[in-house]
């Protein structure tokens, strides 16, 4: 009796390591072992081929999940790890946006002012990230002060976001003792189909846009081989045309409006024979004005409109702690 329950345990083991050593067949073909185990969907393959096929047919990228669950009794060391590393990356892009995220108004006075539970990591007022934020605090009330100076001479100023190349590269601003407004001003001529972009990076609002673009065609008709190229694009030109009355056959210089559409884009027309302010009142600049200056063959691709009476915006009582010395912001 033993011997025969004996027998029956042993034909049970061996029937057991045959099915655990068994190969399995190729999940794609069918027609050949299996070799290889998808990270991604635990499809079993033989080779490349079967690999690609099967990623093209399910979908699959091939790459282990990082949030499917894994019962703790498979769970390895290898997945402690690589959830602690996605838990480290989760962390470092949060200290990343947060880096690069404005942070204006109130909320940017309550952390410089040590606000928003630093525990004691350097984010008080006496810390690095409390140095930081004051620093950040500082230069919105640059932004701020600045905006309205531009509001006082009808000019809605918008700021992009730090870290936004148009944001780095703006170096305008206020000169208090001068009450005036130095902008950085991008020119963009569109020549035979390309864009060939001038950049000045001050020029007091005062100035006249006539002999900054002036200097312009000059430079550049110096710097290419093909003279005639910039023919169209000279004062003389205009001057001609303004004389016979023909506008059509002079170049038109350009102001994008802002907030339309990028495939309905709208213009305004600037008067070359006004200064800076002048030239922007009305308008609404993205951080700095960009003038695009059309030739007359592309004067029709270009929708211009009127621009809407300016929104002037009476400047603020003078603070009796204003120093009359105060420098450049």
């Amino acid at each position: 009796m033993a011997s025969r329950a004996d027998a029956g345990a042993t034909a049970c083991a061996r029937a057991t390591t045959t099915t655990r050593d068994r190969t399995v067949a190729c999940e794609t073909c069918g027609a050949a072992p299996s070799k290889y185990t998808c990270p991604g969907c635990g499809t079993k393959t033989c080779g490349l081929a079967c690999v690609k096929r099967h990623k093209s047919e399910r979908g699959c990228d091939g790459k282990r999940s990082r949030t499917t669950f894994v019962d703790v009794r498979a769970f390895t060391d290898a997945d402690i790890v690589r959830d602690y590393r996605f838990l480290e990356e989760v962390g470092a892009e949060g200290e990343r946006a947060k880096r690069w995220r404005p942070t204006f108004g109130d909320e940017a006075e309550a952390e410089a002012s040590g606000g928003g539970g630093g525990r004691g990591r350097g984010r008080g007022r006496g810390g690095r990230g409390g140095r930081a934020n004051e620093a950040m605090h500082r230069e919105r009330r640059v932004m701020d002060a600045l905006r309205a100076k531009c509001a006082e001479r009808g000019v809605a100023l918008r700021f992009m976001a730090n870290g936004m190349a148009r944001r780095r590269t703006n170096t305008t601003y206020h000169h208090r003792k001068r009450d005036v407004v130095r902008w950085r001003v991008e020119w963009a001529f569109h020549i035979d189909g390309e864009r060939i972009v001038r950049i000045d990076d001050v020029v007091d609002e005062t100035t006249a846009l006539r002999d900054v673009y002036a200097a312009h065609v000059k430079a550049m008709t110096l710097a290419v081989e093909n003279k005639a190229s910039m023919a169209p694009f000279r004062l003389s030109t205009l001057d001609a045309a303004e004389k016979d009355k023909d506008e059509d056959a002079a170049f038109r210089v350009l102001l994008e409006k802002f907030d339309t559409c990028a495939n309905a884009k709208r213009w305004y027309a600037v008067d070359l024979d006004r200064d800076l302010a002048s030239a922007l009142t009305g308008t609404t600049v993205l951080e700095f004005p960009t003038f695009h200056v059309v030739p007359p063959s592309a004067r029709d691709d270009y929708v211009v409109v009127h621009r809407p009476a300016p929104t002037v915006t009476a400047p603020p009582p003078p603070s009796r702690d204003a120093n009359p010395h105060d420098t450049d912001t």
